[in-house]
């Protein structure tokens, strides 16, 4: 145990092996009485070596080699230290933690919340159907004595919703596999992350699934654009799209047309968790549809989610003091985002093949003294179809919204504060939901920038009319002071509450258009209605995973769901959107 010049006698000392046997055999003996049979079993294998010897020899030996190992590496890394070898340049162990962490959102409230319900029947079939009463029937309840009144008669309405399939697929070669074992399982994280790949794709078509309006189909179709029309707007700083700069003018004698092209919430989306896979670009510009080559070799087309493009507005000539031009088009329900593609080139009969797209925006309307950096003209394959629907949607909330609900855009105007922090805007809509059903929302949804322009409204009130409350900011024992208020619920009269009135709360999602609120009915009005609930997810079949075949040296795997999504009370339902900034 020692090297010639000695050193090693500074943590072993001569003799010190032996004496190490000695002073262990208390701890070796309770080893022993708490050994499982397996490490028991172990240690009789080793016995073939030494039949005479006890297990508490093999545990001591075993224990003083492992400190006598460790003692000598340390050593021999302060030798190597001594010797100007380092860290910074010798081999050292690479500190991986495990497992993989999965490090991205999955907010999906509105596919956790919505109840999930199986076939009724023996069978199927391909479309949920149901009826329902809307108008039970009235006559005016007075009789004369030893009369009867005049027969009343139910409306009858049938409703059907499509199953529709929606499914999600990951692969996992064998190598891979086979290098993360000790690290983390790649198999099971890759299936982990198409589950969550698929809920949130789910919860895209909960909100903005658009089926069209063929027979059975609850959505909607953009058709063609309505013309916008052109108007002189001064020189004060445009309101502007994406990438360009404040401030540009037209120079004078400018002649400025527009062509513009509307677009659903998946057709452009806020981020690339959900949508139509193909995001428009004034750069990259629009894609009216594309074909996806699927792992199984088929091919699917799929449509981008926007209508066809609209005709030319009027040409106007801008001046010295008219340098920015304001576009304004009339949108259609359902429209969520528009395009605009800006002619300076014609003075008469404007060509779609001069128009360039130069901006996108989220609310009908564009002021601009610039014709933007896009290349794709308006007469672009595919740009003068209709193409804002797919068949394999199934309709989400914001489809049936547009096809039986209130649906009003703002067109960037401001929401209106009034007194008591009231919003007129929500005044106005709640008061719609219970002329039409005695009924009210029970959650306001928001963008993130309209719940900021609610809160807003609320806490500006109305110019001078005095506000019914007022708030009282305390510090605390170290002085501090709170900063911000948020407005968290909105008060409403239009409530059957038995308070009187009641408390909508209001929330953000992220995958809502900006400038945009979704009221939600979520529980039943109608107690003796029958209805299971407002909404449902019907089930042709839930969940499920198939491991396919191998045909290469990969594991793929695919998660699937057959269902659609039913809203019994869509009337109910409503979006305000384009709403500007406060």
């Amino acid at each position: 145990m020692l090297n010639s010049s000695g050193r090693m006698e500074k943590f072993l000392p001569q003799g010190g092996y032996v004496r190490g046997v000695t002073n262990i055999a208390a701890l070796t003996r309770e080893v022993v009485k708490s050994m499982t049979p397996e490490s028991k079993a172990r240690i009789e294998k080793f016995k073939r070596f030494d039949k005479n010897a006890k297990p508490e020899s093999y545990i001591a030996e075993s224990m003083l080699r492992e400190v006598t190992a460790n003692e000598l590496i340390k050593a021999q890394l302060s030798e190597m230290i001594k010797a100007g070898v380092t860290t910074s340049t010798g081999y050292n162990f690479y500190d991986l933690r495990g497992p993989a962490y999965l490090i991205y959102p999955v907010n999906t409230p509105f596919r956790n919340s919505i109840p999930r319900k199986g076939k009724v029947n023996a069978g199927a079939g391909t479309a949920a159907h149901w009826q329902a009463t809307r108008n039970f029937g009235i006559q005016y309840a007075g009789v004369l004595e030893g009369q009867r009144n005049a027969l009343a008669t139910p409306d009858d309405n049938t409703y059907v919703a499509t199953y529709k399939e929606i499914g999600v697929e990951r692969g996992v070669s064998f190598s891979a596999e086979f290098a993360g074992e000790g690290y983390t399982d790649n198999v099971a994280d890759e299936h982990i992350r198409g589950m969550h790949e698929l809920w949130l794709g789910e919860e895209g078509l909960d909100l903005g699934g658009n089926s069209g309006t063929a027979a059975g189909n609850n959505g909607f179709a953009l058709g063609t654009a309505n013309t916008p029309v052109a108007a002189l707007a001064g020189t004060g700083a445009a309101v502007l799209g994406p990438g360009s700069a404040p401030g540009t003018l037209f120079p004078n004698a400018t002649n400025v047309s527009a062509r513009v092209v509307e677009l659903t919430m998946l057709g452009n989306p806020n981020n690339a968790q959900y949508g139509y896979g193909v995001f428009p670009t004034v750069v990259a510009g629009l894609t009216p549809s594309y074909v996806r080559t699927n792992y199984d070799g088929t091919t699917t087309t799929i449509n981008g989610g926007l209508g066809a493009i609209s005709a030319s507005s009027g040409v106007v000539s801008s001046t010295t003091a008219n340098g920015n031009v304001t576009f304004t088009v009339t949108p259609k329900t359902g429209a969520a985002a528009w395009a605009w593609f800006i002619d300076i080139t014609d003075a008469s009969s404007p060509s779609a093949a001069n128009a360039i797209l130069s901006f996108i925006t989220t609310v009908p309307k564009l002021t601009t003294g610039s014709s933007g950096g896009g290349t794709q003209a308006g007469n672009a394959a595919g740009l003068s179809a209709d193409h804002s629907f797919n068949t394999s949607d199934y309709d989400g909330l914001l489809a049936y919204a547009a096809n039986a609900g209130l649906w009003t855009n703002q067109l960037g105007a401001q929401l209106t504060s009034v007194a008591n922090g009231r919003v007129a805007q929500l005044e106005t809509d709640l008061a719609y939901f219970w002329n039409l059903g005695q009924a009210t929302v029970n959650t306001i949804w928001c963008s993130a920038d309209a719940k900021l322009s609610i809160s807003d409204a609320i806490l500006a009130n109305s110019g001078s009319i005095p506000t019914a409350y007022h708030f009282n900011v305390t510090r605390d024992e170290q002085g501090h002071v709170l900063g911000g208020f948020v407005v968290d619920a909105y008060k409403t009269l239009y409530s059957m509450d038995p308070s009187g009135a009641g408390a909508i709360p209001l929330r953000i999602h992220p995958m809502l258009p900006p400038g945009t609120i979704y009221y939600d009915i979520s529980e039943n009005p109608y107690p003796q209605s029958r209805v299971p609930g407002v909404r449902e997810k019907l089930l042709l079949r839930d969940y499920y995973s198939i491991e396919w075949p191998l045909v290469t040296r990969q594991w793929t795997f695919g998660t699937y769901a057959h269902q659609v999504l039913a809203h019994y009370m869509p009337w109910l339902s409503g979006v305000r959107t384009g709403i500007g900034a406060t």
